[in-house]
């Protein structure tokens, strides 16, 4: 977990609305990729795969509040909450067919959003990649974290996830900006554990790392009870965090799975 990508970023990216950020979009793009980060990041976390996915994939990273441009807002801590602050924009990008991957809690946040998606009888995700997290239904492997103190909590997240740089852990005055945000991420996800299992009409790939302690494979099947439509689990070489060193083969698995898919998709409107 690297808290440096919830720190203000002003280039990169263009924003479209305040919580997505996209790249110019090209008549080319047929269908929509939502990305949803992990506790602790934020949309910079998917800045290359913009470049690195094929024409007719539009990536559109998501920026939830209290990082990086919204380092201003506050965050929120709850799954209820951030679905119904996102969704009235999300529904002004549901022209075309679309679909979410997200990673850790990202994952929960995507499943969340996209049933709140069905019951409101919008127009679905054509496809869910939820990676490297349990479904709400199942408990954590690991105890609770938001009620540490600071220093106590810091300690802890960089056992278990890793990638707090010593430099940030010095700063009192960086922690103190950043660490609210991240203890509220880690309390949405501890809120929902235990919620009710759903059954979406939306086809479900589970994705995760083979070394990933917090997250094994058993736990990534889970979410096949999730969907009544097809599911798939499959495996990367890495830990919690393999989509950072198998970036190229995660995407490649998401545009063979999307490609298959296109012929059904209706041929949008030029953007």
């Amino acid at each position: 977990m690297d808290i440096r990508n919830m720190a203000p970023n002003r280039g990169g990216m263009q924003q479209a609305a305040s919580w997505f950020f996209r790249s110019s979009p090209t008549a080319e793009m047929r269908i929509r990729l939502f990305c949803f980060p992990c506790a602790g990041y934020g949309a910079a976390m998917y800045r290359a795969w913009q470049s690195q996915a094929p024409a007719w994939l539009e990536i559109v990273p998501v920026q939830p509040p209290g990082r990086a441009n919204r380092l201003a807002e506050p965050p929120l801590d709850s799954f209820p909450e951030l679905v119904r602050s996102i969704l009235p924009e999300l529904s002004t990008l549901t022209d075309r067919p679309y679909a979410f991957f997200g990673h850790s809690m990202g994952a929960v946040f995507a499943s969340e959003l996209a049933s709140e998606i069905v019951r409101q009888e919008m127009h679905a995700p054509m496809h869910l990649f939820l990676s490297a997290r349990q479904p709400p239904n199942l408990p954590s492997p690991v105890g609770p974290l938001s009620h540490l103190d600071d220093m106590t909590f810091v300690e802890e997240v960089n056992k278990r996830y890793g990638g707090i740089p010593r430099e940030i852990i010095e700063a009192p005055e960086v922690l103190e900006l950043l660490l609210p945000t991240l203890k509220a991420d880690i309390r949405t996800l501890e809120r929902i554990e235990r919620a009710t299992p759903r059954r979406l009409p939306v086809a479900i790939s589970a994705l995760g790392g083979k070394d990933d302690r917090l997250v094994p494979e058993h736990l990534l099947a889970g979410w096949g009870s999730w969907t009544e439509q097809d599911f798939r689990l499959q495996m990367f070489d890495g830990g919690h965090f393999y989509l950072e060193d198998q970036r190229s083969a995660l995407i490649l698995h998401i545009q063979d799975v999307l490609e298959a898919k296109m012929p059904a998709a209706a041929t949008p409107s030029s953007p």
